[in-house]
């Protein structure tokens, strides 16, 4: 992505073919954690999401369960390969899915799951576009198509972001920076919630001190955490190329590690996905070690 006159111009990066692999397998790898053991909802009393139109509740059967979690795995290591994503990926998105609408559907809403099932089906949607121009990608797709898989990914990763920064100034009336120092009292209430849950005193730092600080020091605090939300504002600047996505993504991921920190709240699915598609470790690393051999062999 590009900024031309006024307009964004996107730039799907070249990514290779083994740098995409391990996309997929690390990917993969966080649905298959993603997916709880067991489902112990047996009704669904305040439908929600895919919840408003089937009744999921038949996903509360362990013994259908089971088999039907066998089956997640096998469409995830096939996905993994980059076979027949149509349906490997279709099959492990459309039950983690499923899995998540029957959660939220029994009156509290949680997001854990929800940039992973939207990463997924915008890969999902890409290879279907793709197969419907050549039926031969359907079985298994050219790099060409894998590479719009991964820039679709990354799209949706940094749109959920910018939708994230704009719900925090619309939801404060455009003052949440001014806002800031008011954090001090929803760490004290979490500390209380999970001292309430396990009857376990919070004596941390982070509980006891930390929220004082922040409201004897406001402007310190926004000092602090502004970037968070300058990060998650120009998120989409990640689409620029590999050192922008390097860099937004590396903000991000600091963004939550302080957020895990502070507030005690983690976010780890988003935080792989920030690793996996913007930062891209093994990228860097395989350029390091060919610019070090580069240079032993000049």
């Amino acid at each position: 992505m590009r900024l031309t006159g006024s307009k964004f111009r996107e730039a799907t990066i070249p990514h290779a073919g083994w740098e995409m692999l391990v996309m997929r397998a690390v990917f993969a790898w966080l649905m298959w954690t993603m997916l709880p053991g067991d489902v112990p909802y047996a009704s669904q009393p305040v439908p929600n999401g895919l919840g408003w139109v089937f009744d999921l509740t038949w996903l509360a059967n362990p013994d259908l369960f089971g088999l039907l979690r066998i089956g997640y795995g096998v469409a995830l290591v096939a996905f993994a390969l980059g076979v027949v994503p149509l349906l490997s990926l279709g099959y492990a998105v459309g039950l983690i899915t499923a899995v998540g609408a029957l959660e939220n559907s029994q009156g509290a809403i949680g997001h854990h799951l929800q940039l992973v099932c939207l990463v997924g089906a915008a890969m999902w949607i890409s290879s279907l576009v793709s197969s419907r121009a050549d039926v031969r990608q359907v079985l298994r797709p050219s790099l060409a198509t894998n590479q719009t898989a991964v820039h679709w990914s990354k799209m949706i990763i940094v749109a959920s972001y910018v939708t994230s920064a704009c719900v925090k100034l619309i939801a404060s009336g455009g003052a949440w920076i001014v806002q800031l120092p008011d954090i001090s009292l929803q760490l004290i209430k979490t500390h209380a919630n999970v001292f309430y849950d396990t009857l376990i005193p919070q004596s941390g730092w982070a509980a006891t001190q930390l929220p004082y600080l922040i409201a004897e020091h406001p402007n310190l605090t926004r000092l602090f955490f502004t970037p968070g939300l300058i990060f998650e504002l120009g998120a989409l600047a990640a689409l620029w190329g590999r050192r922008s996505a390097l860099v937004v993504g590396g903000g991000l991921l600091l963004m939550h590690l302080l957020v895990r920190w502070v507030m005690n709240l983690s976010f780890s699915a988003h935080e792989w996905l920030l690793v996996i598609f913007l930062i891209n470790l093994p990228y860097w690393v395989w350029l390091g070690l060919r610019s070090i051999l580069d240079k032993k062999s000049a």
